[in-house]
């Protein structure tokens, strides 16, 4: 479990939609998602407040909606830790690089509003 005295860079405590793909249930064709909000965003990661709990190491294709500017970042993280909080759950979120995600504009946004 991770808390606030171990981050090791600056986050910004905004609430953002964060769509997160499941894989498809057996016998279903199609992946289920999930739809969550953001409390913190950094560069690296984000932590988000869901109804349910998801595995600790699982991994994920994430979707961050921003809303200004209003833009999408197609994503792909890893769950580090799950806690409940009042009846629902904090969920931390490690992302990966990958050239096939938007990890660099991402790393770019959160730069421009680290600096404003």
């Amino acid at each position: 479990m991770q808390n606030n005295e171990q981050r090791q860079e600056y986050r910004l405590s905004v609430s953002e939609a964060v769509y997160i793909e499941l894989e498809a249930e057996q016998g279903d064709d199609a992946a289920r998602i999930l739809l969550s909000r953001s409390t913190d965003l950094s560069a690296n990661g984000l932590q988000v407040e869901l109804d349910r709990s998801l595995p600790v190491g699982n991994i994920y294709p994430l979707c961050i909606q921003l809303y200004s500017p209003k833009v999408r970042y197609v994503l792909t993280g890893e769950i580090k830790w799950c806690r409940p909080s009042n009846g629902r759950y904090l969920i931390g979120i490690a992302l990966f690089e990958s050239d096939d995600t938007a990890i660099v504009s991402w790393k770019e946004e959160i730069a421009r509003r680290l600096q404003d």
